[in-house]
């Protein structure tokens, strides 16, 4: 009976690098310890703003801003809300 070959694991750790700033929202950076790549946590429209990665930085910024108008249509649609103009 032949014995399976030992593999050995040759990736390194990721790197979590320093988060960025951007119009208020913090976009958490990491360098991914297999492939080397840069990557960017963000608020996806297509995935119902669940947080998700990308290796572009101008991704990340652009679904950060419609994440911030979504937030602020939601707000203002809260409030002309059809029940609060009829209590006031």
């Amino acid at each position: 009976m032949r014995q399976a070959k030992k593999f050995k694991y040759r990736g390194t750790k990721s790197e979590i690098l320093e988060p960025i700033m951007y119009e208020g929202f913090e976009i958490k950076s990491l360098k991914h310890g297999n492939t080397g790549h840069t990557l960017y946590k963000f608020p996806s429209k297509a995935h119902d703003w669940e947080l998700c990665w990308t290796m572009d930085l101008q991704t990340a910024k652009s679904g950060v801003q419609k994440y911030q108008e979504h937030l602020k249509e939601s707000k203002d649609s809260k409030s002309n809300s059809p029940v609060e103009s009829k209590l006031s």
